[in-house]
């Protein structure tokens, strides 16, 4: 006569019970929606170590759980926890930087021709860039004294920039690279304000290549220089020689983010994933996330993948 208290027959019954559990809860798994796959595997868990009464307890919380909504309570809670909330950082900087824009380019668009001309005079001392953008808004003008202003703003603004420009080449010297910086600074400031006509603005791109190439080999090197050298060439169209000198740049500085961010920016605009990838790994592998600047640190993390 069989005795089922004989150790054997329980250690047989353990053996097929959790056999039958796991093909069971694979056979399930399979067919049930991913959000169930866990609710199936801890089934199969309890069951494992309490057979029998693992299956009826589990069960029976399962379906209680179900019954209370208990299951949509966790989802919620994961989803909450898990929630990575929006950066506006990025247009907080944006609207902050263009806060003074829209109202000049609105009231240049009415017919308020006092207003206008008030607007137009206090371009001539404003830190907003690319001025002409709204000084050409007041050249097209219907109000012919508003045309003039507009004009003669940009006459101003011109004559300063170029007496800036000679007086600081005038003050440039290999030995001071602050005058340097001074010199580039002017480029930038001349060629980001938007006053030129098409032939004034290649001509003094062309002066300010010739001015990096010159003397960016001279100077004891900083990352400013290799990220106006290669922005230079983009306006200039030589793309292929503003990538060498951003990853000229990343070569020389690697714990500074201005190198792969340049990058970035230049293959994001060509849409190049395949290029994007190496650099977003050198910027991980090399860079402090406190020292990407805040309004990129968000795209950036969200486009490795990743958080810092």
């Amino acid at each position: 006569m069989v005795n089922f208290q004989e150790p054997y027959w329980l250690i047989f019954f353990y053996v097929i019970h959790g056999l039958t559990v796991l093909i069971v809860s694979l056979l399930l798994r399979k067919r049930m929606h991913k959000n169930k796959k866990g609710t199936i595997t801890w089934l199969a868990i309890t069951s494992l170590f309490l057979p029998i009464i693992g299956e009826l307890l589990g069960l029976a919380a399962w379906l209680a759980a179900k019954g209370f909504g208990t299951n949509h309570m966790i989802d919620d809670y994961d989803d909450y926890v898990t929630f990575t909330p929006l950066n506006l950082e990025y247009l907080r900087y944006e609207a902050a930087s263009s806060m003074d824009l829209s109202p000049i380019s609105d009231a240049l668009l009415r017919n308020d021709g006092a207003n206008q001309k008030e607007l137009i005079v206090s371009l001539i001392n404003s830190d907003i860039s690319n001025k002409g953008r709204h000084l050409n808004l007041g050249l097209t003008n219907n109000n012919s004294e508003t045309v003039h202003y507009a004009a003669a703003t940009m006459n101003v603004l011109s004559s300063r920039f170029e007496k800036e420009l000679e007086h600081a080449r005038k003050e440039l010297a290999p030995e001071a690279p602050m005058s340097f910086e001074r010199l580039c600074s002017v480029y930038e400031r001349y060629l980001g304000s938007g006053i030129l006509d098409e032939n004034g603005q290649a001509r003094l791109e062309k002066q300010y290549e010739q001015l990096l190439e010159e003397m960016v080999p001279k100077l004891e090197k900083e990352p400013w220089m290799y990220r106006s050298l290669g922005d230079n060439y983009i306006r200039r169209g030589k793309e292929e020689k503003a990538v060498e000198a951003f990853h000229e740049m990343v070569s020389r500085f690697p714990a500074h983010p201005g190198g792969y961010l340049k990058l970035i920016e230049f293959y994001y605009a060509g849409r190049d994933w395949t290029n994007i990838k190496p650099v977003l790994y050198d910027l991980f592998q090399h860079v402090k996330e406190e020292d990407i600047p805040e309004s990129q640190r968000f795209i950036i993390q969200q486009m490795g993948g990743k958080a810092l």
